[in-house]
């Protein structure tokens, strides 16, 4: 069996190549791995410190296409909900959230993988309703990549767009998830211990990822991320 560390590190590294490759991955790889080996209050926490991280770097190299007011409704709605998120992590027993995050990331992969035209949402009022509900999941799984993305595909942002915006808006979600964390008193030792393993894996993604985007086909690496997380979520589920 694998050290505690190693597993951390190297999971935390395959989520972290995805999100710099293709710009998302990081909690949906690293969460259904971490859950089951940290615990539900330590791993949420532990991958919002690494989704900070990674956002920043990403988004300090692509701020130019970064929009503010593409996102601004978005991350007012989603900042409401995060406080109900983190509490639901003492109000709900662990096997139901773990149950929940592996539905969610099946379901996100299989959305991604049959690529549905979703109806164009014109009225800027949507992102409200798809803020709050990322903002639940964000706090409780570090998980608001499906609803977000389902929203800019709806808003027809542009591949460019949507990998910048998202970073962005999760620059701002991860630190105030983090903050409440804190505040509940999830920040314990075993998550600082964890953190320690996990930012040299992030770092090691980071640079894999940066030399992997322009040497694969996107689609194709799009896609084997994605049967990555049907794995992962059938895990959780069954």
């Amino acid at each position: 069996m694998l050290p505690e560390w190693l597993v951390i590190a190297g999971i935390v590294a395959v989520a972290s190549v995805a999100q710099t490759a293709v710009g998302f991955g990081t909690p949906l790889i690293a969460m259904p791995v971490l859950v089951p080996l940290l615990g539900i209050r330590t791993a949420t926490p532990v991958s919002t410190v690494v989704g900070l991280l990674l956002s920043g770097l990403i988004l300090w190299r692509l701020r130019q296409a970064f929009n503010v007011q593409a996102v601004a409704p978005l991350l007012l709605a989603t900042l409401g909900g995060v406080p109900l998120g983190v509490a639901l992590i003492n109000w709900v027993d662990t096997a139901v959230l773990t149950t929940i995050l592996g539905i969610l990331v099946l379901g996100y992969a299989l959305y991604a993988l049959l690529s549905p035209r979703l109806p164009t949402l014109e009225h800027v009022g949507w992102a409200y309703g798809f803020g709050a509900v990322a903002g639940v999941l964000a706090g409780a799984l570090n998980s608001a990549a499906p609803a977000v993305a389902m929203y800019g595909s709806a808003r027809r942002w542009s591949p460019d767009a949507f990998r910048t915006n998202l970073q962005g808006y999760f620059l701002v979600v991860n630190t105030a998830v983090l903050l409440l964390h804190g505040l509940a008193g999830n920040l314990t030792a075993v998550f600082w211990q964890s953190v320690g393993w996990a930012i040299p894996g992030m770092l090691a993604g980071f640079g894999a990822g940066l030399w992997l985007a322009s040497r694969i086909d996107p689609a194709r690496f799009t896609r084997l991320v994605l049967l990555l997380l049907l794995v992962l979520g059938l895990n959780l589920i069954l």
